[in-house]
């Protein structure tokens, strides 16, 4: 009896937690340490793929031929022990003063510089091909006043330049980083404006990458049955981010896209219990942030046919809200664009929807391009931190993740 007792309360519990609570527990795990940016270094990526279908099984949804997770592979650039830079041998910080490119290759030692900017960019071209260079340089890169036509031009040298020495982009404020697929024979780093100048003399890189073929990466895939089977809602968010620079820095990507996977989690939750009219697919996406890797892969090869989708929701980038929510591909389906927007009227959940045409920015779009009606959504205002080390659970409102989940049930009930 007693343990009939705690039972329903624990039960009680589990479904009081609001949409917020809820995603806030989430987004902390998920952006934690111990998922390690859910990337490539530690095996963060498929640390967050085991979680994904744990919770899956947790809250009862089926597996498409026995097996929740949809295998693929990927070449990676990684970086899993050290990145370092000093100059004038001071040490700089990781992710904060400087940044190494995703395509960076390994680099250790101390290096004069040979700087390249808008007055000296032509003439070096040209007088690099008779240069005798000892591998004893870095070239400091310096766009500033670089026109447009010659800036595609200048990063273009840049690669070319990496394979001579290290190179070092001059940033202005803030880094953004990303995950790249192939690696350059040296160091390429970017460093803040305000750490570097003409006085420096020296600097020194204690980089390594490892460039992994054929990565294992995971989609997590599951349903609710729903009493009209014939067709399927999906529901989708990618839960890869960018991993670890080294071993002491990661990027935690709560609201990319903790929050998006968070919602998902959340949906999955709720429909475990509340069954849908229709087949509801939860579709967890690995390799975003690589190139849609995860979500071109599923197109080329679903767990069920793609003309049985009756509308897909991509979501991203869910954890603000204060100046509503975007629509992508609004302009395409101008009609489910149309119940969404009198929805959010009529019971007044966020401060506007706004529309948006169609664009290759996430998970929407290889069904977009195989013709499956699809959303992205992605909220608006609040924390401005994108791709970078400030990306974090604490500071991340989800300041409409009540009344977004509400729109987004609402919504799907009109579909």
């Amino acid at each position: 009896m007693k343990l009939f007792i705690l039972f329903s309360i624990l039960s009680l519990s589990f479904f009081a937690q609001t949409p917020q609570e809820f995603g806030k527990a989430e987004v902390k795990k998920l952006a934690s340490p111990s998922f390690f940016g859910r990337g490539y270094v530690n095996n963060g990526c498929g640390i967050a793929a085991n979680y994904i279908e744990s919770q899956f099984i947790k809250y009862g949804l089926k597996s498409f031929n026995g097996k929740y997770k949809q295998e693929f592979n990927f070449d990676v650039n990684t970086f899993p022990t050290s990145v370092e830079m000093k100059i004038d041998g001071v040490g700089l910080e990781t992710g904060k003063e400087f940044i190494v490119s995703p395509i960076s290759g390994s680099s250790k030692g101390s290096y004069s510089l040979m700087w390249i900017d808008s007055t000296n960019f032509p003439e070096f071209k040209e007088t690099l091909k008779t240069m005798r260079l000892n591998g004893s340089a870095a070239f400091v890169i310096d766009k500033k006043g670089v026109g447009k036509e010659e800036l595609k031009s200048l990063r273009e040298f840049s690669f070319y330049l990496s394979s001579l020495g290290p190179v070092i982009n001059i940033e202005e404020e803030k880094f953004t980083w990303s995950v790249g697929r192939q690696a350059a024979k040296n160091a390429i780093v970017s460093v803040l404006r305000t750490k570097m100048n003409r006085e420096v003399k020296k600097v020194s890189f204690n980089i390594e990458n490892k460039l992994v073929t054929n990565y294992k990466a995971e989609n997590v895939i599951g349903f609710i049955e729903g009493k009209c089977k014939r067709k399927s809602l999906v529901i989708s968010a990618h839960y890869d981010h960018l991993g670890m620079m080294g071993q002491k820095v990661y990027f935690p990507g709560a609201n990319d896209n903790a929050s998006g996977t968070a919602m998902l989690l959340y949906l999955a939750k709720y429909y475990s219990t509340h069954k849908p009219k229709y087949n509801i697919v939860f579709m967890s996406f690995a390799g975003e942030e690589a190139g849609l890797l995860g979500s071109n892969y599923y197109t080329e090869n679903p767990l069920f046919h793609l003309n049985k989708i009756k509308f897909l929701t991509n979501l991203d980038l869910a954890g603000t809200g204060d100046e509503g929510i975007t629509v992508v591909n609004a302009t395409l389906h101008k009609k489910q664009f149309k119940k969404l927007g009198k929805l959010n009227v009529k019971k007044n959940y966020l401060e506007k929807v706004k529309l948006r045409g169609p664009a290759a920015n996430s998970d929407h779009y290889f069904f977009t391009q195989k013709g499956v009606p699809s959303f992205f959504i992605y909220t608006n205002g609040g924390i401005k931190a994108y791709h970078d080390v400030f990306d974090k659970a604490e500071t991340l409102p989800l300041t409409e993740f009540n009344d977004y989940s509400k729109l987004l049930i609402d919504f799907f009930k009109k579909l």
